[in-house]
């Protein structure tokens, strides 16, 4: 028997995503997602969500979203009762905090704050979106004074310190950083360098990196090398100067660098054998590296037992001061050079 042909779709058809009907008039879809978001029906507030997303990464419909109060509307969706509703909104206000309109909206529409609600939600992927939100608003000074202002990195530092996943602690960590760039005084309170040298032995590579990027930062005022020394760091750190990963190498290197400066931060650190580990950090291919690696030697060199161990190493240092591609690093190789040959 003959069988029927079977009808043949072409492949070159595009096909038909009914969720995606409204997207077409672009701009003028905004002020009717704004009225499903704040429908009744959980299913008409999910599916706007999920619509708003794709809007907004538009960078001409931000303006309009923003004229149109998209921002507060999401704001009232956070406690939400249902989790996908909570997440989508937070990962829509996400998209928002990557302009700078946005992220003046944030501050001014006190998102910082309701967004933490969140950070102790009993599900995970809406806390992540929480603190992908506040990590991408505070990428700019004013986005994190605005987190400083609202006195929310006690709470940042306790749930570094809660959160067991990776990828938690990662995002936790670059807002924390951005901050401190901003001012440290805050982060020194809350004791976030003592939680930090626990995680410089993190089993993720990018937890460690980002873990000495922050001590890093917390070390640049006096009371921050102090309580870096007290608090035990200077081993990781040199442990981590053998690390497999190149960025977690190079943020220990700027970190001893900055804690070297005090007398017995020099002598712990010639104990525990970081010059050899920091010399092999001489043929880094980042010239920041190298310029951080020789700032940190040429301090050594000012402990007794570490200039004895330079002298051994002056050929290297000669070698970066004639060849190096760097200007500042054939400069500080020069200054490293003559501070280890000094005799009085």
């Amino acid at each position: 028997a003959n069988k029927m042909a079977a009808p043949r779709v072409s492949a070159n058809l595009p096909l038909y995503d009914p969720s995606k009907s409204s997207l077409a008039f672009g701009n003028r879809a905004l002020p009717k997602l704004n009225r499903e978001l704040q429908s009744s029906d959980v299913a008409v507030r999910q599916q706007a969500l999920l619509l708003l997303a794709d809007v907004l990464h538009k960078r001409e419909n931000l303006v309009t979203a923003l004229k149109e109060g998209i921002p507060a509307s999401l704001k009232q969706l956070l406690p939400d009762k249902n989790a996908t509703v909570r997440q989508r909104s937070a990962h829509a206000l996400g998209i928002i905090a990557q302009h700078a309109l946005g992220r003046l909206a944030f501050l001014e529409s006190g998102l910082l704050p309701a967004l933490s609600q969140l950070f102790s939600d009993e599900d995970k992927a809406v806390r992540l979106s929480a603190h992908c939100a506040v990590e991408m608003c505070c990428r700019t000074s004013e986005g994190a004074k605005g987190l400083l202002e609202a006195g929310l990195i006690p709470l940042c530092v306790e749930k570094l310190s809660q959160e067991t996943d990776t990828e938690l602690k990662d995002v936790i960590l670059s807002t924390l950083h951005w901050c401190f760039l901003v001012e440290t005084s805050q982060g020194l309170a809350a004791n976030t360098i003592q939680l930090c040298a626990s995680l410089l032995k993190h089993k993720d590579a990018s937890v460690r990196s980002k873990a000495a990027q922050v001590t890093f930062d917390l070390s640049l005022p006096l009371e921050g090398k102090e309580v870096c020394y007290s608090c035990g760091c200077i081993p990781a750190l040199v442990e981590l100067l053998s690390d497999q990963d190149k960025d977690t190498r190079a943020q220990a290197t700027a970190s001893l660098m900055s804690i070297a400066v005090i007398t017995k931060a020099k002598h712990t650190m010639v104990e525990q054998g970081a010059i050899p580990l920091l010399t092999a950090q001489l043929e880094h291919t980042s010239s920041e590296v190298r310029l951080n690696t020789i700032k940190a030697l040429t301090l050594l060199a000012e402990a007794p037992k570490g200039k004895g161990e330079l002298r051994a190493q002056l050929e290297k240092l000669k070698a970066l001061v004639n060849t190096d591609t760097s200007d500042m690093v054939r400069k500080a190789a020069s200054r490293a050079v003559e501070v280890i040959t000094w005799t009085p």
